[in-house]
């Protein structure tokens, strides 16, 4: 986390003056898809946590600023009702690929039959990181908050483990530790939707990503929290 705070910090904007900003237009395209703006919301698990509206709230506001929200599978609302929640909105679905084939499959036809607009593959969890924080205190969801998309395969409860984070648990236990790329090129085999790699860290694996197909990739060592070091 600090590294990544460091690289942000040294950066500098360096302003050009004298130019004409009577019309300033900040659109860009993504997928072929016009956007207001080069950014997109993160695929951040648990919106529920942090407001009752949840991912809905957020589909609200990146639909108001005419940009991509990319909605966790281990969202708190249902992919479905965020749809519902932002009909004009643009959003991709975030995929953990599951040990069962067949709820990955589910997800990504539901992801499909909603509207999302691409899959963004998460890759850099084959397990999860020791995140020591949510280890000492025990990290879990409060009663009435559930992994909503999970519910239809008896996959959603998160419960809390002693002296242990419970999504730690969760996550070794249900996620597939044998992905690889060969597990792409079969997501992509049972979809049209554009697959998209987030958790590229080198030039290597960006080139076989687009061997395998893939439609972009995502630059991120999910906040310094997955590989120590990374």
């Amino acid at each position: 986390i600090d590294d990544n705070r460091r690289a942000w910090e040294a950066i500098r904007l360096r302003p050009r003056v004298l130019v004409d900003v009577t019309n300033v237009d900040c659109s860009t395209l993504v997928l072929g898809r016009k956007l207001a703006m080069p950014v997109l919301t993160a695929p951040c698990g648990f919106n529920g946590l942090a407001h009752p509206d949840g991912e809905c709230a957020v589909a609200r506001a990146t639909a108001a600023a005419g940009t991509v929200q990319v909605v966790s599978t281990v969202a708190t609302t249902s992919l479905e009702e965020v749809a519902a929640a932002a009909p004009g909105g643009s959003r991709w679905f975030q995929l953990y690929c599951y040990r069962d084939r067949e709820v990955t499959r589910s997800l990504v036809q539901r992801a499909d039959a909603a509207g999302y607009q691409a899959l963004c593959v998460t890759v850099d969890v084959p397990f999860l990181g020791r995140r020591e924080r949510e280890v000492r205190t025990g990290f879990h969801l409060p009663p009435g908050v559930t992994l909503k998309n999970l519910e239809p395969y008896a996959v959603a409860d998160m419960a809390a483990a002693e002296r242990d984070s419970a999504l730690r648990k969760y996550v070794n236990a249900l996620w597939d530790p044998s992905l690889d790329w060969k597990a792409i090129d079969w997501l992509r085999s049972i979809t049209k939707l554009p697959v998209v790699l987030k958790g590229i860290l080198t030039g290597d694996d960006a080139r076989l990503a687009a061997e395998h197909g893939a439609a972009g990739v995502i630059v991120s060592n999910h906040g310094g929290r997955q590989l120590d070091g990374s």
